[in-house]
């Protein structure tokens, strides 16, 4: 279907936006955090009772402040909300949702991604300490991905990586896990994260963002999504 332009909404149109825990990832069995409901023709927002959770208050410093593509100076200013069943991003450009708590953990769901731009995911994110992969899709120098970790909600500049590039294409199958503190990411067949280790990765929040580039963000569209807990890593 793919991200589904917004008209008829304007940015100061009200919403009502739950301020609540986001759900901890079971031990036995899966979670379901978001599976389209009856679908309807116009915006809706999240309903009260979502399990996703929309963070209007977010700031990071990213590690390029000032660079027109990379993830830099960050302050939410999006909304999120329901078109045609799945979670996108509503209004404005800098959007964050809170998807989850977790230690050790794996999603996985349909995840649609269009246009130019850029997201991000956080990983163990606890006032401001964790990891972010962010990705960028670009006009002519394609779509390299980036880990980093945060500490006071600032990058630190030792950690920041560049991964191979590999383009989002539509809406696509994936998995995020974190085991044995090492992530892994699969998008469709394609392993973009294999175990790559993080060192200093502790329990925290799991959120999904969008971030403005020169071109605006990524469009990314959730449609449906469940987690659980897996065994605490290995000491």
């Amino acid at each position: 279907m793919g991200v589904i332009a917004v008209t008829g909404a304007r940015a100061d149109d009200p919403v009502t936006v739950p301020q609540k825990a986001s759900a901890d990832l079971p031990e036995k069995g899966w979670l379901v955090l978001h599976v389209p409901g009856r679908i309807q023709r116009n915006v809706q927002p999240l309903p009260n009772n979502s399990k996703l959770i929309p963070r209007e208050e977010f700031t990071l410093t990213g590690p390029g402040p000032g660079h027109p593509f990379l993830l830099g100076d960050y302050t939410a200013d999006g909304r999120w909300g329901v078109v045609a069943g799945g979670v996108q991003v509503t209004g404005g450009k800098n959007a964050v949702l809170e998807l989850a708590q977790g230690n050790q953990f794996e999603l996985e769901g349909r995840m649609d991604q269009t246009n130019l731009g850029g997201w991000f995911l956080l990983v163990g994110w606890d006032d401001g300490h964790g990891y972010c992969i962010s990705n960028v899709v670009m006009k002519q120098s394609g779509a390299p991905w980036f880990l980093t970790e945060f500490r006071g909600g600032k990058a630190i500049p030792e950690t920041h990586v560049e991964f191979p590039d590999f383009e989002w294409k539509g809406e696509q199958p994936f998995k995020v896990r974190v085991e044995n503190n090492a992530l892994s990411i699969e998008v469709g067949p394609q392993k973009v994260f294999d175990q790559q280790a993080l060192p200093n990765y502790e329990p925290g929040s799991i959120m999904l963002g969008t971030y403005d580039t020169r071109y605006g963000p990524r469009a990314v569209r959730l449609v449906t999504l469940r987690g659980r807990a897996l065994p605490a890593a290995n000491q």
